[in-house]
């Protein structure tokens, strides 16, 4: 379903907001080059040129008249490696003006993004450009702009002009053209553009500064490439529909390329379906069967990729595209008016009320979000992965990989339990002061000594996200700005300059603009992977670049040594227990020994007489809810049915614990005050209270006794001498010892 973008893809949407007539279109089909050549005019090329500092616009670079800032992006080339020389020169001579005006005003915006220009490639791209507008068919003579041709013609004319003239020169010379070519017409497309952005049909927010992007965008050098919406009707207005939710800020960029991915899938469905427009259908009545069609294409299409490779599309890969579809028609028969204006369609006029609700709730599979038992990894996991992790930096003649910044990355991955893209994309220098009143931390040796800040690219709003940090870290950190510094320093930034970010990528980024891309950190743990091939306690491999495991790891850390939930929501920058339970799956071991904190007492006020652990396997709490009491727990075998109704505190499988004391007690005074009630109604109407023996008096009055043993019992329960309970019989049971014979006195838990 992907593909990459062209410059052609780029200029089939209008430069103009008005959109193109059925004439216009069908001439750009016939004459493909005409969708490029007409982004053109000389008047833009020419403003282009002019914005160019003066020492910029210039036919040639030489050491003569090379700018301090070409000096250090300029690569060199060898003249004579035996003598040493190298030169840096770059020619643009020959060509006509308005393509000279063109190239240099590329090389000027690469060079200032912090790309790198490689003097031999963009030295045989002018000569192969010379051979075709010298020799080349009647339309490259002609041409006097880069966007007169697409790249792709651009190296038919260099091949069919080395035919002609025989020329000796490298034979990849028509392929450095057409790749060379490719990256500077999209950059010259959204230059020469000139209607609204979002009229482009490929968005490249590296390139257009107009696409409304964060701060710090994860994936902020991804491309939307809306080319394959072959329905004209349809890109035109999912572009509109997508154009506005990012600039109002209801989806970020990330949001807006899975989206894209989405539309593809009803896109596939309208060429194999066919349909009327934008209403779809012509009638009513057509619309359930027709969305049925689509449901059922997404239900039996066969996953080429994934864990279901070979079978059905995951449940959430056939949810999102229905939920993504619905949104948008919705979305059009809200605005249907004002699509029908700016998208110069009336049809828009034409959805109703059916198009708000394409698909019944059984036409989506419900949504699953459940991370796997495996998420967490071991101790034991954990410190091997930790142990081995020395491989990222070291040399590759010693077999390590040779990428410090990844063994950097994975250190605080492990200990901090951020995100990937929070660690990669973290400024330069990301520590703050660490605010406290009380004792300096730095003396304790395993206090926190400063707070770590970080870019949150997944919940927006609040605060600027932070962290307490130890010495370690900060120490982690410390290294790689010493190699951040070197690495720019070397690549010819200006001395002091630091780099936007801590995590840099490698290759044309001489500034320090861009952050380490998190694909090549997933290839560098996959790498890491093989060589170690850890496995955990039961045999199964680990694979180091799923980097959330990390940080489900870390939260589940937490929630067992006993943090409260509000500290690790905050530590894992949650805004709802929701989400930070969904990362953080309590331990087996740990609900135990919660669970035994508290003592079980019985119905009559005696200790449990079952092994604590026993107990609790008894009762499995996670899993057996209906014999959950309001005040304790039921003991009562799966299999049998309880024929006591309501009488829990007279039967001898209840039992419960001070967790419940609360409730117990509540209880105790409600039923004391319900006797009391029913004594005073009794008396007005027989002249005389109820006598003990009274059915539903002897029963509230043994409620009351049960609660009371069971209250006294809890703030004196029974324990051996080793630490452990005693197990006393519950209620109803023969030959159980008298409770002064078996209660001492406990600290209290």
């Amino acid at each position: 379903m992907k593909a990459e973008p062209t410059v052609r893809a780029v200029a089939d949407a209008a430069t103009v907001p008005a959109p193109r007539t059925p004439e216009r279109k069908r001439q750009d089909k016939r004459d493909p080059r005409l969708s490029v050549a007409r982004l053109f005019s000389e008047e833009k090329a020419r403003r282009l040129w002019d914005s160019l500092p003066e020492e910029h616009r210039q036919d040639h670079f030489d050491s003569a008249n090379m700018p301090t800032d070409y000096l250090h992006a300029f690569s060199k080339r060898a003249i004579d490696k035996k003598r040493g020389w190298f030169t840096q020169s770059l020619s643009l001579r020959g060509l006509p003006e308005p393509m000279l005006w063109e190239l240099a005003w590329c090389v000027h915006q690469q060079v200032a993004d912090g790309y790198g220009i490689n003097t031999t490639r963009m030295g045989e791209l002018r000569r192969g450009l010379l051979l075709a507008v010298e020799h080349g068919s009647p339309a490259a003579r002609a041409a006097i702009s880069l966007m007169a041709l697409t790249h792709e013609e651009w190296g038919r004319e260099v091949r069919g002009a080395l035919m002609r003239t025989n020329a000796s020169v490298n034979a990849y010379l028509p392929t450095w053209v057409e790749n060379g070519l490719k990256h500077l017409q999209d950059r010259l497309a959204h230059a020469y553009h000139d209607g609204e952005w979002w009229r482009l049909n490929v968005w490249n927010p590296a390139l257009d500064r107009r696409i409304p992007q964060r701060e710090h965008e994860p994936h902020g050098r991804a491309v939307a490439n809306f080319s394959q919406l072959t329905t004209d009707w349809f890109r035109e207005a999912a572009k509109w529909w997508l154009s506005v939710q990012l600039s109002t800020e209801r989806y970020v960029w990330s949001s807006v390329k899975s989206r894209l991915d989405h539309l593809k899938w009803f896109q596939w469905y309208i060429d194999q379906a066919g349909c009327a427009g934008p209403h779809l259908v012509d009638s009513p009545e057509k619309l359930r069967p027709w969305l049925r069609g689509f449901v059922d294409s997404l239900n039996n299409h066969t996953a080429m990729t994934g864990p279901n490779r070979g079978g059905r599309l995951a449940k959430n890969s056939r949810r999102g595209p229905l939920v993504t579809i619905e949104a948008f028609y919705r979305w059009m028969y809200d605005n249907s008016a004002e699509a029908a204006s700016v998208l110069g369609d009336a049809r828009w006029t034409r959805l109703g009320l059916q198009h708000t609700v394409l698909f019944r709730l059984e036409d989506k599979p419900r949504l699953t979000n459940q991370p796997p038992d495996d998420m967490a990894l071991e101790d034991e996991v954990i410190s091997k992965i930790a142990a081995g992790s020395g491989v990222l930096a070291a040399p590759k003649a010693e077999g390590g990989l040779e990428d410090r910044q990844a063994f950097h990355a994975l250190m605080l991955l492990i200990r901090t339990g951020r995100r990937m893209n929070e660690v990669l994309m973290m400024d330069f220098e990301p520590l703050l002061p660490l605010l406290t009143t009380g004792p300096q931390p730095g003396k304790e040796p395993d206090g926190f000594v400063a707070r770590l800040a970080y870019q949150q690219t997944k919940i927006t709003g609040g605060d600027p996200p932070t962290i307490p940090v130890d010495q370690e870290i900060v120490d982690i950190i410390r290294r790689q700005q010493e190699w951040a510094r070197e690495f720019i320093t070397a690549q010819g930034a200006p001395a002091g300059t630091d780099p936007r970010y801590l995590f840099l990528q490698t290759k044309n980024n001489r500034l320090g603009k861009r952050p380490y891309a998190s694909a090549t950190f997933h290839s560098r743990l996959g790498a890491l992977t093989k060589i170690l091939a850890i496995t955990d306690s039961v045999g199964r491999p680990v694979k180091i670049s799923k980097t959330h495991t990390f940080r489900h790891t870390r939260a589940t850390d937490l929630i067992n040594a006993g943090v409260p939930i509000h500290v690790v929501m905050r530590y894992l920058g949650h805004v709802t227990p929701a989400m930070t339970m969904h990362y953080a799956k309590t331990l087996a071991m740990t609900a135990e020994r919660e669970f035994l904190r508290y003592k079980k007492v019985t119905a009559d006020g005696r200790t449990a007489e079952v092994d604590p652990s026993d107990l609790y396997d008894l009762l499995h709490l996670d899993q057996r809810a209906d014999r959950v009491l309001p005040n304790g727990w039921c003991m009562l075998p799966p299999r049998q049915v309880c024929s006591k109704g309501n009488a829990c505190l007279t039967c001898d499988k209840f039992v419960t614990d001070a967790s419940h004391r609360d409730e117990l007690q509540h209880q105790l005074a409600q039923t004391e005050a319900l006797i009391d009630r029913r004594q005073a109604q009794f008396t007005a109407r027989h002249g005389e209270p109820m006598s003990e023996d009274n059915i539903w008096l002897a029963g509230r009055l043994a409620e009351t006794s049960a609660l009371t043993k069971v209250l006294v019992a809890l703030d004196q329960v029974s324990v051996h001498e080793d630490g452990h309970l005693r197990a006393v019989r519950g209620a109803g049971t023969a030959d159980r010892p008298e409770p002064s014979s078996t209660a001492q006195q406990q600290e209290p838990t």
